[in-house]
């Protein structure tokens, strides 16, 4: 559904588009890696993504393998979305999973040890898990920069997304000042691409770049009140499924 949108212009230089926000059935989602893989080959425009199972990688080194291979258009980056004490934090570009329920300022410090970059995933929303007011004004106060956050993302078209996105956008830019991110947090294939990050460059090492620059910009529309029903419908019966493989861990979901 995204291939209409094409990559934009910003003075004659190309702008990537990145969804950085998905998950698969190696937790909450209801894609295998293969199926999610493939959706962005044949149905998107997207130059990046990042795949961020809650507390688990392991389906995020799955997809940068069969990638690694050839034949894709795009890159993956290997993220997880970590539950700690105060919220769900995303941590891109890492390369060993962060455990659940530490502090949150811990959770940042482990995710700049590896060199990765830490996310605010739609914070202040009262449905999921997440950053709250009082969080976010204490972490850009903390005198010691591995506490700090990188990006907040602003653009999530989820319900959990669209609650306070007022709010929250003029909380960054009034205060915080972190680099604008837009992600799908999609867990089926039609929600991949439905929210995205514009940023200059195409390549993994360009949205790393525009972080540190602040020269992202979010984009994509919400979803309709029927496609999350439907999405939380298809996560109950993908449940049972992933908790087959959780017993099975040695099992690939394709």
């Amino acid at each position: 559904m995204n291939r209409g949108a094409a990559r934009q212009p910003r003075g004659g230089e190309p702008r990537g588009r990145a969804d950085m926000h998905l998950h698969t059935l190696y937790s909450d989602g209801t894609m295998g890696v293969g199926d999610l893989l493939d959706h962005v080959e044949r149905h998107t425009t997207l130059d990046l993504v990042a795949i961020t199972d809650h507390e688990r990688i392991d389906g995020a080194l799955r997809a940068r393998e069969i990638v690694e291979t050839g034949g894709y258009h795009f890159d993956v980056v290997v993220g997880e979305e970590i539950t700690t004490r105060r919220g769900h934090v995303l941590g891109l570009f890492l390369t060993q999973r962060i455990p659940a329920l530490r502090p949150l300022e811990e959770t940042i410090e482990r995710i700049h040890a590896q060199g990765g970059i830490a996310v605010a995933a739609h914070p202040m929303a009262p449905l999921t898990p997440s950053l709250g007011h009082r969080s976010l004004v204490r972490l850009h106060h903390d005198p010691d920069p591995d506490h700090h956050l990188d990006a907040i993302e602003l653009m999530n078209p989820s319900a959990a997304g669209r609650v306070r996105h007022g709010r929250r956008r003029r909380v960054n830019e009034e205060l915080l000042e972190l680099a604008p991110l837009g992600n799908s947090d999609a867990h089926v294939v039609e929600g991949i691409g439905s929210g995205w990050t514009w940023f200059p460059g195409v390549t993994a090492d360009d949205y790393r770049a525009a972080i540190t620059g602040k020269t992202t910009e979010p984009d994509g529309a919400y979803w309709t009140h029927w496609h999350n029903v439907t999405v939380y419908g298809r996560q109950l019966i993908a449940k049972a499924r992933h908790v087959r493989h959780t017993l099975r861990p040695s099992g690939e979901w394709r």
